[in-house]
């Protein structure tokens, strides 16, 4: 008998080298190591032994079903096989890893052969997680927008294919309500390491790279977690940001109709903490206080409605010479509106930084001050 015809080719070729050289045990834990890595790629789990037969195959719905789990013997081949795969741990591979043991060619023969029948068992099997299905579970329409459904979402999927279905969902991110993908992505990217988190960025960077479409910027931007920006890559980065510029500096709003104009509804979905990691804060605070300076009123409502307190709150700690410069020309000028402007900021923090930044124009506006009783809690 010939192992190589006896088996798949799959299994061939993960112990054919060390069969060849008559290294009998080694392709025996040749082959478990496959049984493992079979296991581990269909469940997602991370464990190994024992324990990931008992995590893969037991309980009363497991990730690996042999069958439809309905009768008695159905279940009874379930457990038998999940007890069979045990055995093959704890008396097959474990002595061979922790002894000195030398398998003949027959006895090989007979274990690689069983082991393929076994990964023959687990390919015709269904799993409990299914990407399709689960993909459904997102693009539901009744998906409950809360930070808990989210969470308890992402909980059932496998470990390994946290990264699979993050990129899934953003290459399917139109058929699905922008708020819901925001709901779920941001829940989902606490589970990935950081080189799931690159994997992830590095499609997001492939679908930003050419596109003009302001409906798949607005996505991207929005439904990715803004605190890993830097993860795009630079030249994407960089033309994206360029993008999101122009429209932020054409922005528009109509307090009457509260919609934006021509230009400026994309920009909107910025947050603060995507400004946070822009690559030219000072340009956007420069352009932010002309704009606010503007003799066009809708401008002014734009910038005051969608980024003034995003802007003051990124200054916050190093503020920009335009910002510093435009609140300390009002305040020596007694401008009211700016004069309220300054106020409204730093009156509600006793440690605000711009406390010491215009401490020589506050001497001459008493009314400035920190009041704990005039907080709103």
């Amino acid at each position: 008998m010939t192992v190589k015809n006896e088996i798949d080719a799959e299994l061939w070729e993960t112990i054919q080298k060390n069969y060849e050289s008559e290294n009998y045990t080694g392709s025996i834990l040749d082959a478990v190591f496959k049984l493992t890595d079979t296991i581990r790629n269909k469940t997602g789990l991370e464990g190994d032994g024992a324990g990931l037969i008992g995590q893969a195959f037991g309980g009363d719905d497991p990730r690996i079903k042999l069958n439809k789990l309905q009768t008695d013997s159905e279940k009874d081949i379930q457990k038998g096989i999940q007890e069979i795969l045990r055995g093959i741990y704890t008396g097959i591979r474990n002595p061979r890893s922790h002894d000195a043991m030398i398998d003949d060619k027959l006895s090989a023969d007979a274990i690689i052969i069983f082991i393929n029948y076994l990964l023959r068992l687990i390919d015709q099997s269904k799993l409990r997680f299914n990407e399709e299905d689960f993909l459904a579970r997102i693009f539901d329409p009744y998906y409950v927008k809360t930070e808990e459904y989210s969470a308890l979402l992402v909980q059932d999927i496998p470990k390994r294919q946290c990264a699979n279905i993050a990129i899934q969902t953003i290459l399917r991110r139109n058929e699905a309500d922008i708020h819901t993908l925001g709901y779920f992505l941001k829940s989902l990217f606490t589970q990935l390491e950081r080189a799931e988190i690159s994997r992830v960025y590095k499609v997001i960077s492939d679908e930003l790279r050419t596109t003009t479409d302001h409906k798949d910027i607005r996505y991207l931007v929005y439904i990715c977690p803004a605190k890993y920006w830097d993860q795009i890559e630079q030249s994407v980065r960089i033309r994206t940001e360029s993008i999101l510029y122009e429209d932020f500096s054409n922005g528009r709003y109509d307090e009457r109709t509260e919609r934006c104009g021509k230009h400026g509804a994309l920009a909107t979905w910025i947050t603060e903490e995507h400004l946070s990691n822009f690559g030219n804060i000072q340009k956007w605070t420069r352009q932010a206080v002309e704009m606010i300076q503007s003799d066009d009123n809708e401008i002014v409502a734009y910038v005051k409605e969608f980024f003034w307190w995003k802007i003051c709150d990124i200054n916050r700690t190093n503020i920009a010479w335009s910002l510093k410069y435009y609140f300390q020309n009002g305040l020596k000028n007694n401008d009211q509106e700016i004069i309220d402007q300054l106020k409204d900021i730093i009156e509600w923090e006793e440690d605000h930084p711009w406390w010491d930044v215009f401490e020589k124009e506050l001497k001459d506006h008493p009314d400035i001050k920190y009041d704990p009783e005039k907080l709103p809690f």
